[in-house]
């Protein structure tokens, strides 16, 4: 077992929501070309906006797990993305968790810095 741990900077709540997207993506079929076929629905829920990101990505990753739904990015109402097509997607590793061990997400000149780790 082990963790993994990603830093992604965006202007806003749903700026974050896209990264860290792109962050799971990564980890779960790497360069695999994933296209946005379909969307799932996923409501940003939480206290404040780390617990609303570790949520909304632990949907994420739950799709994946349960219905084989690779994500390709955030849109407006969840997650776009599409089958697990072992022809065009490798999986690279199974990510257990989103934790919620040291998420935070910081407020600086830049938007938001957000700090999450991927059990792995």
């Amino acid at each position: 077992t082990g963790d993994i741990a990603v830093e992604i900077v965006a202007p806003d709540e749903a700026g974050l929501r896209a990264a860290g997207i792109d962050a799971l993506r990564e980890l779960l079929v790497g360069s695999s070309p994933v296209r946005a076929l379909a969307e799932r629905p996923i409501a940003p829920q939480g206290r404040d906006a780390a617990e609303r990101l570790v949520r909304f990505l632990e949907e994420a990753l739950y799709l994946y797990a349960a219905e084989q739904f690779v994500p390709r990015r955030a849109g407006p109402g969840g997650v776009l993305g599409e089958p697990f097509d072992p022809a065009r997607h490798t999986a690279l590793r199974e990510v257990k968790a989103v934790t919620y061990h040291a998420a935070a997400v910081r407020r600086d000149s830049a938007g938001l810095t957000a700090t999450l780790v991927f059990d792995v």
